[in-house]
């Protein structure tokens, strides 16, 4: 493959997604561990919730023919045969002109589908007056209104998110089928970069990289396998990806980039593996690997740690989702609004600009943050980025964007 021919963010999005992948592995992992996992199979309902009519208020149960017509003025008349409190069984039933008392969540009398709320009575010991029309299914819950038997409550691949649990809860569900965490393996690479325990010497810096790509995958589910640093030697480079060759994926950063000591490429295609691009059209970002080696995919991170961050979000993501099980694209959002400056770009490179979402009198604001990709702060500092085509010289103030939020 030629060096550093650069390919399409279009293109390599395509790669990664027709990348293939071994089936993943499943588990039941309990209830309480569930939250965050992608779920590996439907859930399907095998009760009704609720599985009665229940009241949503405290109030009265009715037929709600016998309320109609009903105001302050000119009030329906009612007579009161007993109550029934949350959690209790009851098999009573109401005649016509009756309503029995029932407290919130409580279960309800046959024939009765309508709830006066207290508000709307007016009691004297056994005789009612209702001060309100209520309409069929006003304050009940019917029983299974919320879920049927035999539903599909949750579709398999979705991440759970806290109310997918409560769903779980409600149906009984204690142990929950998922897939397995990807295991990441993660190298950082070159001669220059030592230990975020060490003080620099001149000419060195720090590991960011290591650390902003751990935790972008540990918050997207991922167990990451940490190699350390790489020196910028064949064998070394070769040891490391060794280390973590049973891993799900492998990434790594530093040395990818044209004129360094790139051996990179050479240690991968050394163990067996292919390049499938090297280089893309975008900025920041452009000196990127995907790789097949071991049949796992690898990607060669850029090493500025701006231009390492905006690959792994833009275009190692995808593939953890894929990892992970997860319906590709679910659970992805964005926010849009208008550019308060101009933002200039080159034609024929995707540029990724990092932004900050002002919101005032009803309108959301897109701020542009120019800055090299070196500069780290400005990833803290951003809510998100925007996408600049590859076929604009760049875009004028006012125009509407769409932000991934870095979040």
């Amino acid at each position: 493959m030629e060096f550093l021919t650069a390919t399409t963010s279009h293109a390599a999005l395509g790669i990664i997604a027709s990348f293939p992948l071994g089936e993943r592995q499943t588990s039941y992992v309990p209830l309480e561990e569930a939250r965050g996992r992608i779920l590996a199979s439907d859930i399907i309902a095998l009760e009704a919730i609720p599985p009665f009519n229940r009241s949503l208020v405290d109030g009265y149960a009715v037929k709600a023919k016998d309320t109609y017509g009903a105001r302050e003025s000119t009030p329906a008349l009612l007579i009161a045969r007993g109550e029934i409190r949350a959690g209790e069984f009851t098999q009573q039933s109401v005649g016509d002109g009756e309503a029995i008392y029932v407290a919130t969540g409580a279960m309800l009398p046959e024939a009765t589908d309508g709830v006066v709320m207290q508000e709307h009575v007016r009691r004297s010991d056994a005789d009612l007056e209702v001060t309100r029309s209520l309409r069929r299914g006003e304050n009940i819950c019917f029983a299974g209104e919320d879920v049927h038997e035999g539903q599909i409550v949750l579709e398999g691949g979705r991440e759970l998110t806290p109310f997918d649990i409560g769903v779980l809860a409600a149906l009984g569900i204690t142990r929950v089928p998922v897939y397995g965490r990807p295991k990441i393996g993660l190298i950082s690479s070159g001669d220059e970069v030592v230990p975020v325990c060490e003080a620099p010497s001149p000419g060195k810096i720090r590991d960011i990289n290591t650390h902003t790509v751990s935790n972008v995958l540990a918050a997207k589910g991922c167990e990451v396998i940490l190699a350390g640093i790489a020196r910028d030697a064949l064998k070394e480079i070769e040891e490391k990806l060794l280390m973590v060759r049973e891993s799900d994926m492998i990434l790594l950063s530093g040395g990818s980039s044209k004129g360094q000591m790139d051996l990179v490429t050479t240690a991968i295609e050394g163990l067996g593996g292919t390049l499938l691009f090297h280089g893309l059209n975008i900025k920041p970002g452009k000196p990127t690997i995907f790789a097949s080696l071991w049949g796992r995919p690898v990607f060669g991170l850029p090493g500025h740690p701006v231009s390492c961050a905006m690959v792994a979000l833009r275009f190692v993501l995808p593939m953890v989702q894929r990892l992970r099980g997860q319906t590709p694209g679910s659970g992805e959002w964005t926010i849009r609004g208008k550019l308060v400056t101009n933002v200039p770009s080159s034609y024929g490179i995707e540029e990724y600009v990092r932004a900050t979402i002002e919101r005032e009198e009803g309108s959301t604001k897109v701020r542009p943050i120019f800055a090299k990709s070196s500069v780290i702060s400005t990833l803290s500092k951003a809510d998100g980025y925007f996408v600049v085509p590859e076929g604009k010289e760049g875009l004028e103030a006012g125009v509407e964007v769409e932000v991934f939020p870095l979040a």
